[in-house]
Order: structure tokens, then C-alpha cells, then sequence
């Protein structure tokens, strides 16, 4: 696929985005780098066909351990110098930038869409509806929705930290995609304490210690299976993941 250099964010960029810069880049070195590395091996088992996009890419970080997996994986974002940034971290990943609204993937091509940390920005900035059916277009299987979970304890520290995002809870964002025609397959929610103690990409790193993040990546898991038990995931976790499938590739199943 052609490149194409751009070094600006968009104009038109609402007023929350002032939290990221492509400096950012350098929290992949830190805990924070060591939570996302586990996103990829989170959704590798919802992953149908070989052909995978990550939409909203950011810096391409994902789809750079999908590559590594063995995926045909390609990343898309709007923000140039995140793409320019993650070109030279990651030489090896396929990064595009997006420069109008429509694709750059020929009907039917991809298997298997992600959009990570994206849809809250698409319901309150976007046409919701134009967008999903440009995904619809070009995936012909599997869409994975991972976004943060709108918990009192989210909203809580995003107000101590002085961050303003938008909001998607996880029951607005399968209503969205049923609208659209997606057939809802799973829902799940993850990250305890691990995600908020390496800081995100806004927030303030608590642990540097390599072996103390292994520790809180492993507690983190344990963490989950108890609360998942109890039916407090919901209530405490910071992410989540929906998976829908088209409904021809419902019917094919």
C-alpha cells in the first residue's frame, strides 16, 4: 500500500485532543508499553482470517505485535505525527494515514476490524452511522470494539488528572452497532489495576521497577478472575472489549 507523508493533526481537532502529542511515544518504554504489549495477546483469540485492521491506529503498536503474530495487519489514523512517529518505531508495521472519510481498502478486503480507544470519539464527534458503514464495507467478518469503561472510579481520576474525553459506555456501544447491522457475539470487561498504575497516556506512572510491573501485570489477571466471579467486572474494571460479526458472516457460520 502507497504511503503518504503528513506531519499535522488535523485542523479541525476538538479541544481533548490537546492531551496527546507524538512525544507520547516514548511511554511505550515504560509500564505503560508492558500493558498494551498484553492487548494484543487479549484479542488475538477473538481475531477471524488474516487480514486484520486497527483503526485509529495511533502510533501502530498494535499493529506491530500483530504483525508479529503472523497477521496481515495494517493501521489507519488521521493524526500525522503519530503515523510519522510510529513509522520510525516501527519500520516493519503497515502505516496509513487516512486523509478523507472513506477507506483505503477495496469492498470486502479485511477480515477482522479493531478499533481500539475510538468509538467514544466517533458517537460524539462523528456521524456514527456513516462511519460504521464505511467498516461494514471493507470488513467482511469481525469487528472488536476495546474502549474504556465509563466506571465512577474512571470519571473520578480522569477529573483528578484534569482529562476531558468522551464517554461510551459499553450497553451504548452494542446499541450503535446493532443499528448497524452488527450481529453482537461477546462482551467482555479487563484491566484492574495494572492499566491505571502505569499511567495511560495522560496520567502519571506509578511503578518503574520492571519486576514490580511484572508482578502488578500478574496480580492484574488475578485480580480479574475475581472480580468476574463476583459479577463486578462492570462495576471495576477499566476496559472493555465487544465483538460483533456481520450478519452475512453469522449466516455463513
Amino acid at each position: 500500500m502507497e504511503s503518504r507523508e503528513v506531519s499535522n493533526f488535523p485542523a479541525s481537532r476538538h479541544a481533548h485532543y490537546d492531551h496527546y502529542s507524538a512525544d507520547q511515544i516514548a511511554r511505550l518504554d515504560g509500564f505503560y508499553g508492558r500493558v498494551e504489549q498484553s492487548m494484543a495477546l487479549r484479542l488475538r483469540p477473538w481475531i477471524e482470517g488474516n487480514r486484520v485492521l486497527d483503526l485509529g491506529c495511533g502510533f501502530g503498536s498494535l499493529v506491530d505485535r500483530l504483525r508479529a503474530f503472523g497477521y496481515a495487519a495494517v493501521g489507519v489514523d488521521k493524526l500525522g505525527d503519530f503515523i510519522e512517529a510510529g513509522r520510525r518505531r516501527y519500520p516493519l508495521a503497515e502505516l496509513v494515514l487516512q486523509t478523507g472519510e472513506q477507506l483505503p481498502f477495496a469492498d470486502q478486503s479485511i477480515d477482522t476490524v479493531i478499533l481500539k480507544d475510538v468509538i467514544h470519539h466517533i458517537i460524539a464527534e462523528g456521524d456514527v452511522s456513516a462511519f460504521l458503514g464505511e467498516i461494514r464495507r471493507v470488513c467482511r467478518r469481525r469487528l472488536i470494539v476495546v474502549d474504556p469503561n465509563p466506571t465512577l472510579i474512571l470519571r473520578l481520576s480522569r477529573k483528578l488528572i484534569g482529562h476531558v474525553d468522551p464517554e461510551c459506555s459499553a450497553r451504548q456501544a452494542e446499541e450503535v452497532l446493532r443499528q448497524a447491522g452488527w450481529s453482537i457475539q461477546h462482551r467482555e470487561f479487563h484491566e484492574v489495576i495494572a492499566f491505571p498504575l502505569s499511567g495511560g497516556y495522560v496520567g502519571r506512572p506509578m511503578i518503574k521497577s520492571a519486576r514490580l510491573q511484572e508482578a502488578v501485570i500478574r496480580l492484574d489477571e488475578v485480580l480479574l478472575r475475581l472480580l468476574r466471579r463476583c459479577g463486578l467486572a462492570p462495576s471495576l474494571c477499566w476496559r472493555y472489549t465487544i465483538v460483533a460479526d456481520t450478519s452475512k458472516h453469522e449466516r455463513l457460520g
